[in-house]
């Protein structure tokens, strides 16, 4: 039998259906984060400037650049006008908690 009519080995049969399922789960998982997250910011700045705030930003990574389901704001607000935006961005779909950040 040539070399190249030998099956294929169980471990390496294994190893590249693991390989291209990681492959395709991270390629569709960056994907749709991308997809998301761009709704909801558009969702939050809608917000941000309905309430007079021109100069907000929307983060949805923390200090290791991992994504979350937090909203850290940060713009130029007073106190009430935070804690309105806090509010109506917290009740949105998929956002599970909502954070203030100087700049």
């Amino acid at each position: 039998m040539p070399a190249s009519a030998r099956p294929m080995p169980t471990r390496l049969k294994l190893a590249t259906g693991l390989a291209a399922t990681f492959l395709i789960a991270t390629a569709g998982y960056r994907w749709q984060r991308q997809a998301s997250l761009a709704t909801l910011g558009g969702e939050v700045a809608q917000v941000m400037l309905a309430n007079g705030v021109s100069d907000g930003a929307a983060r949805w990574t923390d200090a290791g650049n991992h994504t979350s389901r937090i909203a850290r704001l940060s713009g130029t607000a007073n106190v009430a006008t935070r804690a309105r935006i806090s509010a109506a961005v917290a009740d949105k779909p998929g956002i599970h908690a909502v954070v203030w950040q100087d700049r």
